[in-house]
C-alpha cells in the first residue's frame, strides 16, 4: 500500500486532508500528518513514506527546505507541493526537486487525485521487477565458475573461455565482482532470479563478456572489449556498464550494487591476476572507506549541503549500504554521526566565543536557525541559552 505523508502548519488543513479522500479505497495510506517540516523530518527518521504532500509556506522550515533534507534520508521520495502563493520562484524550486506537481491552493479533490495517480505510477514503475523473459543459466555453469574461482583460475585454459564465448582478442578485459554489501535484499530468491535474467540480457548485449550470478547474489563479471587497445576508452566503457547495471537494479529492485574491480587484462592468461586484484580490493575497501568518511565529515561539516547522499556519491557507494556499514562498525548511524560532529562543534563555539545562535547555526552547516535550535535541544537536553549559562 502506498504510504503518504502530509505536511501543513494549518491544523484545519491537516484534518481536512485526512477526511477529504477515502484513502483505503485507492490503495493508499495517509500514514501521518505533520505540523511542520521539522515534525515531518523527525517522523521520517523512523518511517519511510513513498509520497510527501507538503505546503511550501510554513514557519520554522518551509516545504522546499524540508524536501531537500528529506532527500538525505530517502533519495527516491516523490513530492507534491501546495501553495497559496502563485510565485514562479516556488514553482522553479519545486521543479528542481523533480516534484510530481506544484498545485496552487485552493485545490479540489479531482485535481489532487489526478496528481496522486501520477505519483502512484511513478512509484510502481520504480518498484516493479521486469518479467523474466529468459531462462536461467544452468546450475552447472555457476558451479563450474565457482570451482574455477576457488582454484584462482589456475586450471582454466583457452578452450574453457571459448566455451563461455569470452573474447579478448586484440583488446582489453577486466574481472569485476558486484554484490550488495550489507544492503541485502529482503527477498533473496526473487533477487537471485532477477540477477540471472539480468545476466542473460547483459551477455547478449556485451558479446565476448561473461556475466554470472553466483549463489550468494554476487555477480562475477569478465568484461572485455575486443580490438580495443586504449585503456581510457576501455575504462570509460566499463564505468558505463556499471552505471547501466545499477540503473537496472535501482529501477527494478530498488537496490544498488557495489563493484570491486581487478587489474586490466591484455590476454586471458592475466585473468588470475585480475581476479586476485578484485578480491583484494573488496577485502581492504571497508576499513579504508570508513576512515576516509570520518575525515571527510570532520572537514566538511560546515557545508549545509552535506548529506548522506552527497557523502555516498563522493565515495561512489550506495547510501543505504554505507549507513549500515558505518553503524555495524561504530554503533551509530552515519547521519547521527554527522549531527554529533556539528553539535560538538556548536557546543565548542558557544563555550569559547560570543557568537549568536544563528551564527553558530551557519558555522555548523544549518541554514535554518530554528531547526538548529531544535536539534541542539534534542542533542544536549537544553536550549542554546541554557547551555551558554551553564557553569564551567
Amino acid at each position: 500500500m502506498l504510504k503518504i505523508l502530509f505536511v501543513d502548519d494549518d491544523a484545519v488543513a491537516r484534518r481536512n486532508m485526512a477526511q477529504r479522500i477515502d484513502w483505503n479505497d485507492f490503495g493508499w495510506n495517509l500514514v501521518y500528518t505533520a505540523r511542520d517540516g521539522v515534525d515531518a523530518l523527525e517522523y521520517m527518521k523512523e518511517n519511510q513514506p513513498d509520497i510527501i504532500i507538503s505546503d511550501i509556506k510554513m514557519p520554522i522550515m518551509d516545504g522546499i527546505e524540508m524536501a531537500k533534507i528529506a532527500r538525505d534520508y530517502y533519495p527516491d521520495l516523490f513530492f507534491i507541493f501546495l501553495s497559496g502563493y502563485k510565485e514562479f520562484e516556488y514553482a522553479k524550486q519545486a521543479l528542481a526537486l523533480d516534484a510530481v506537481d506544484y498545485l496552487n491552493k485552493p485545490i479540489d479533490n479531482s485535481q489532487l487525485l489526478d496528481v496522486l495517480r501520477r505519483a502512484e505510477k511513478k512509484c510502481i514503475r520504480a518498484r516493479e521487477v521486469n518479467q523474466i523473459l529468459n531462462e536461467k543459466y544452468p546450475l552447472i555453469r555457476r558451479q563450474y565458475i565457482s570451482k574455477l574461482m576457488y582454484e584462482n583460475f589456475r586450471e582454466a585454459d583457452d578452450a574453457i573461455f571459448r566455451a563461455f564465448d569470452i573474447n579478448i582478442t586484440g583488446g582489453l578485459g577486466m574481472v569485476l565482482f558486484m554484490d550488495f554489501g550489507k544492503d541485502a535484499p529482503p527477498d533473496t530468491a526473487a533477487c537471485q532470479e532477477y540477477l540471472q535474467t539480468l545476466c542473460n540480457t547483459l551477455t547478449r548485449q556485451y558479446y565476448g563478456s561473461l556475466f554470472i550470478c553466483m549463489d550468494n547474489l554476487q555477480l562475477f563479471i569478465i568484461y572485455t572489449m575486443p580490438d580495443c587497445k586504449e585503456k581510457n576508452r576501455f575504462l570509460t566503457s566499463m564505468e558505463e556498464l556499471k552505471k547501466y547495471i545499477n540503473s537496472c537494479l535501482k529501477r527494478d529492485m530498488l537496490l544498488e550494487g557495489i563493484f570491486y574491480q581487478g587489474s586490466i587484462m591484455q590476454e586471458l592468461n592475466d585473468l588470475y591476476a585480475s581476479c586476485q586484484a578484485a578480491m583484494q580490493s573488496k577485502n581492504s575497501e571497508t576499513y579504508t572507506l570508513l576512515s576516509k568518511i570520518r575525515c571527510y565529515i570532520e572537514k566538511n561539516y560546515q557545508n549545509p549541503d552535506l548529506s548522506l547522499v552527497m557523502i555516498a556519491r563522493h565515495f561512489n557507494v550506495n547510501h543505504c549500504y554505507l549507513t549500515s556499514l558505518y553503524k555495524d562498525q561504530f554503533g551509530i548511524n552515519l547521519y547521527d554521526y554527522l549531527i554529533s560532529v556539528r553539535m560538538e562543534k556548536a557546543g565548542e563555539l558557544l563555550r569559547t566565543t560570543d557568537m549568536k545562535s544563528y551564527e553558530v547555526a551557519e558555522a555548523t552547516g544549518y541554514r535554518n536557525s530554528q531547526y538548529f535550535s531544535a536539534s541542539f535541544k534534542k542533542y544536549y537536553g537544553c536550549t542554546v541559552k541554557e547551555y551558554k549559562h551553564m557553569p564551567g
